[in-house]
């Protein structure tokens, strides 16, 4: 696959936390990037076929994510 370079303005805070989640997953900002706009398309996509996404707590009870 070939990459297009492109630029982004974040906010400190957000590319602190690029860093971070990069610098623990062993990989650079830009794969954690990537990462997560397929991640969002993947909640897009589901939310928009109708389907709920939920998260499982601890004590198995579940709790509903509501996409803006």
């Amino acid at each position: 696959m070939s990459y297009i370079k492109t630029s982004l303005n974040l906010s400190a805070p957000a590319l602190d936390a690029l860093k971070k989640m990069a610098a623990k997953r062993g990989v650079t900002v830009a794969e954690i990037v990537r990462q997560a706009i397929a991640t969002e398309k993947f909640f897009v996509d589901e939310v928009e076929k109708g389907h709920k996404i939920l998260i499982e707590d601890k004590d198995r009870s579940l709790r509903q994510v509501v996409f803006r």
